[in-house]
């Protein structure tokens, strides 16, 4: 099996692609730099490179979705730095795995920032809270068996195997969580039934992972996740 991912290259794509590699599957991870490539064959993820601008990013795409069996998006960024593209990230990735077939979509959403981040942000928060709910939008207006992962700030804890999982229209993660369990998680819920056309908070807990995704439970929240 493939699992095409965009972020790759990133903290918490690197700990993805550790855990499907030790589950036998193989990561395609979508980059924009060709320099990054080399690192990534070396760790065995079979790299796609975009290029740095979006002509023909959305072919490219198309083509990396070829005998996928899944697409994540573990990645908050764009494509590319040249003229802004058609589609968002999020848009183009839930398009082309609709048109290529491939079935089960997991977005990682809504990494809450920390107060720092938060700070350093400043007047741009509200943005960033506005392109992870369009992202979300994107994906679910699709027909995918798609799957909304929303973590708590993710930090470097050693893996436990558990944590604390919850479902609704508008779930919040209110506490932190390791990129190591989180990593878990998306590969579980690229094969549980129970994730499709869930909206899932995921942060920290006693639950093993596989239980509680097999075990949704309600969430109540008192405020909307994506107002700042």
């Amino acid at each position: 099996m493939r699992v095409v991912i965009l972020g790759a290259t990133t903290r918490l794509g690197a700990r993805l692609s550790e855990t499907l590699l030790a589950h036998g599957v193989t990561p395609v991870g979508l980059i924009r730099r060709v320099e990054h490539a080399p690192r990534l064959r070396s760790v065995g993820v079979e790299p796609v490179v975009l290029g740095a601008d979006s002509s023909g990013v959305a072919e490219k795409v198309l083509d990396a979705m070829a005998g996928a069996g899944a697409v994540v998006l573990a990645a908050g960024t764009g494509l590319g730095s040249g003229p802004p593209a058609a589609l968002s990230p999020a848009a183009l990735l839930a398009l082309s795995a609709e048109r290529a077939g491939v079935r089960r979509f997991v977005l990682v959403s809504a990494m809450l920032p920390s107060e720092s981040d938060r700070a350093a942000l400043g007047e741009d928060l509200p943005a960033y809270l506005r392109e992870k709910e369009r992202a979300e939008l994107a994906v679910r207006e699709r027909d995918l068996d798609w799957c909304v992962l929303r973590p708590g700030e993710l930090n470097d804890s050693p893996p436990t195997g558990r944590i604390r999982l919850c479902a609704g229209p508008d779930p919040r993660p209110d506490d932190p969580l390791g990129r190591a369990d989180m990593a878990m998680t998306i590969v579980e819920a690229l094969v549980a039934p129970e994730v499709v056309h869930n909206v899932l908070a995921v942060t920290s807990g006693t639950r093993e992972i596989r239980a509680a995704l097999a075990e949704l439970s309600p969430c109540v929240s008192g405020s909307h996740l994506f107002s700042s």
